[in-house]
């Protein structure tokens, strides 16, 4: 393998780092107060630590979640949906 080649390849592994650091911090759950949403969108949300506490919650206002009868204990975002 040449220097362009090496060069090359660490240009592509380093780009490919970049995609997976983004998307585990897309994935990430965070801690509701502690991190809030910063723009109105649509996000995952946990209201218990069990699988029937997961709902699709709306960051309304830029200071509050849409009601749900219980507190957010954590959320992320959803990422992009078919077709965006």
């Amino acid at each position: 393998m040449g220097d362009r080649d090496a060069e090359h390849t660490l240009t592509e592994l380093q780009e490919a780092r970049a995609e997976i650091d983004r998307l585990r911090e897309l994935l990430r759950w965070r801690k509701y107060p502690d991190e809030k949403p910063e723009f109105f969108d649509h996000y995952l949300v946990l209201t218990s630590l069990d699988i029937l506490g997961s709902f699709v919650g709306i960051w309304k206002d830029n200071i509050k979640w849409i009601e749900f009868g219980k507190p957010v204990l954590y959320w992320r975002p959803i990422g992009s949906l078919p077709g965006e």
